[in-house]
């Protein structure tokens, strides 16, 4: 957990709850005021930043916690009569700050409730391309505030240029049911992480087009940028290609011209590549161009029929289970 991660998932909403349950503004319009700026940055924090340590609940312990404060004041009659503003200056200043703090949060929200609208682009269906498990999306959606891939879509960008076909990526990580997703604090070693190794499937049936190997698993959180995709394999689908990346080392077990079905096996997640910790990277794309395979047309992908976003969990069941 990185101290920026320390700051804002942690220290910021408690210290905000503790001064909205033990120092309320006295007067209406300035409880008011207290209140919904706190509300609009657990918000703004619960649906725009990455929960995988906290986990993806935490938000809401906060939200809980948020709720009976608020329950609280009023039972006590806070938000009744005493005037609109009886706070001092200092008082003030912080309730303007905190205020501060909620646009932001408020802006975050909104953005990352945007995100979840399917673009108006050539969107196509794939199966789940992993096994049965329980899985969190770090990167997903339709603006850069839940999915920084989308920013490879300004072509005026020369280096963005050989990516841009993953510009509507997914980016995913294997969580245990409780979204725990490593053992220990910051290891270095990526088995540790319960991504590692977890089998990648063909999420559609189609040739093998493309197979990358040998990219060495880095540490991490050191990335590997002169071979940004790691190792990877691309499916011909017919209509479209789908490519998954950052595998492991060794792990693949297909070849170029292989035929694959739905849920055949193609290798394992890893961390080799542009990645700072295990995860499995997949997009879809129109063409894949000879000397750079992941600058195709971006296309918007759905799994199963779902948008899938930032924080969205994928469960994947058994055959045969309900």
């Amino acid at each position: 957990m990185s101290l920026m991660v320390m700051l804002t998932q942690i220290a910021l909403p408690v210290l905000l709850l503790v001064w909205l349950a033990r120092f309320p503004a006295r007067g209406v319009l300035a409880l008011g005021v207290q209140a919904l700026s706190v509300a609009a940055v657990l918000i703004g924090l619960g649906l725009a930043a990455l929960w995988t340590m906290p986990p993806y609940w935490v938000p809401y312990i906060y939200y809980g916690v948020f709720s009976l404060i608020l329950v609280f004041h009023l039972w006590q009659g806070r938000f009744q009569g005493d005037g609109f503003w009886r706070v001092s200056a200092g008082q003030t200043l912080l309730v303007l700050l905190g205020f501060g703090l909620g646009c932001l949060g408020g802006y975050m929200g909104y953005m990352a409730y945007q995100g979840r609208s399917l673009p108006a682009v050539e969107t196509v269906d794939i199966a789940p391309p992993f096994g049965p498990g329980t899985y969190l999306v770090a990167h997903g959606g339709s603006n850069v505030m839940v999915n920084v891939h989308l920013k490879t879509l300004d072509t005026a960008v020369e280096r963005f240029r050989p990516w841009q076909g993953q510009s509507r990526a997914l980016d995913v990580f294997r969580i245990s049911p409780l979204g725990i997703h490593k053992n220990g604090w910051l290891p270095s070693d990526p088995a540790r992480y319960t991504t590692f190794g977890t089998p990648v499937v063909a999420p559609c049936d189609g040739e093998i087009a493309k197979v990358v190997d040998g990219r060495e698993d880095m540490p991490v959180p050191v990335m590997d940028r002169d071979h940004m995709a790691g190792n990877y394999v691309a499916i011909n689908c017919g209509r479209f290609f789908v490519l998954l990346a950052h595998l492991r080392r060794g792990s693949v077990e297909v070849s170029s011209g292989d035929r694959v079905a739905v849920g055949d096996f193609l290798g394992k997640m890893g961390n080799s590549g542009n990645s700072s910790e295990p995860h499995l990277h997949v997009h879809a794309q129109r063409g894949l161009p000879e000397q750079a395979a992941f600058a195709g047309e971006p296309l918007a992908l759905t799994i199963d029929g779902a948008f899938h976003v930032r924080n969205d969990r994928i469960r994947v069941k058994e055959p045969g289970a309900r």
